[in-house]
């Protein structure tokens, strides 16, 4: 029988897959490039930053790519971030993919109770919702963003 949480674990894998795959294809000279907005660098950094705050609830003074910058709530979490969207993509994508590896096996390792404890949420920014919900809306955000990064893919620089 598989468990909420291997099952859970297992989509965020293949969803950071995909994610990982549609960056990998973008030229390394135009990764900071923006198209529509945002540049592959910062879709990157911002799920990478979101699930690092919002996920796995580390509230340290380092983000700059949460979406949510002018925000009042969040001008205490604001700082230096660990790296900038003109920093290396190899630098990035290691990010990315180290932020989604804690992730997974933070989830893995939750015990069933833990799935109701509660988890800083981005639909109540100063709230929380049910961890499972919240690990469920950070999982749909991702893919949000991958579909935004493919559509902008289709954009010609």
């Amino acid at each position: 029988m598989t468990t909420v949480q291997a099952f859970l674990a297992g989509a965020y894998e293949q969803e950071l897959a995909a994610l990982r795959a549609a960056l990998d294809a973008v030229p390394d000279s135009e990764f900071a490039v923006p198209r529509l907005g945002h540049s592959p660098a910062w879709h990157a950094l911002h799920i990478a930053e979101w699930l690092r705050f919002f996920a796995l609830q580390d509230l340290s003074p380092t983000y700059a790519h949460l979406g949510w910058e002018d925000s009042a709530w969040i001008g205490e979490f604001l700082g230096t971030p660990r790296l900038t969207e003109t920093d290396p993509k190899d630098a990035i994508l290691t990010e990315l993919d180290q932020i989604g590896s804690v992730l997974i096996a933070t989830i893995r390792g939750l015990r069933d109770d833990e799935l109701n404890d509660p988890l800083r949420s981005p639909a109540a920014p100063t709230g929380t919702r049910e961890r499972l919900a919240g690990l469920n809306l950070h999982l749909r955000h991702t893919a949000y963003h991958r579909g935004q990064l493919k559509q902008s893919l289709k954009v010609p620089v």
